[in-house]
């Protein structure tokens, strides 16, 4: 699912702000969980908003033994997110998908975060 991911030497993990990249230019938002990218459309329908999170590598904690297992971003991919407007204050959620099975093998997690090319330009 992406239980910890690291950009410019700093760790980040659930509960820390988040910068982000929306059609709007940079953000800050807490993380706060995750998105199941099998339901973006109903996501979309509550008000999300996709979301580029820059990230150099990130960690799945394994479900056997709770291990962080950690593998980078290949260049030119952001971590995918979701801007959920529900509630008193935005949160920032991690999209996930399916893991396959080499990942699923390697990471021993069910859950991955969508990696993607990024939607937006930092101006």
């Amino acid at each position: 699912m992406c239980a910890r991911f690291e950009v410019g030497g700093v760790i980040h993990k659930p509960g820390d702000e988040i910068r982000a990249i929306s059609a709007g230019g940079p953000l800050l938002l807490p993380w706060a969980g995750f998105a199941r990218g099998e339901i973006l459309g109903w996501w979309r329908r509550q008000g999300g908003e996709l979301l580029d999170v820059p990230a150099e590598r990130f960690a799945e904690r394994a479900d056997d033994d709770g291990s962080l297992i950690w593998d980078d971003v290949p260049p030119g991919l952001v971590i995918r997110a979701l801007r959920d407007p529900r509630g008193p204050k935005p949160l920032l959620k991690i999209v996930t998908r399916q893991a396959t099975p080499d990942e699923l093998g390697r990471f021993r997690h069910p859950r991955f975060p969508v990696l993607d090319r990024p939607l937006f330009r930092v101006a």
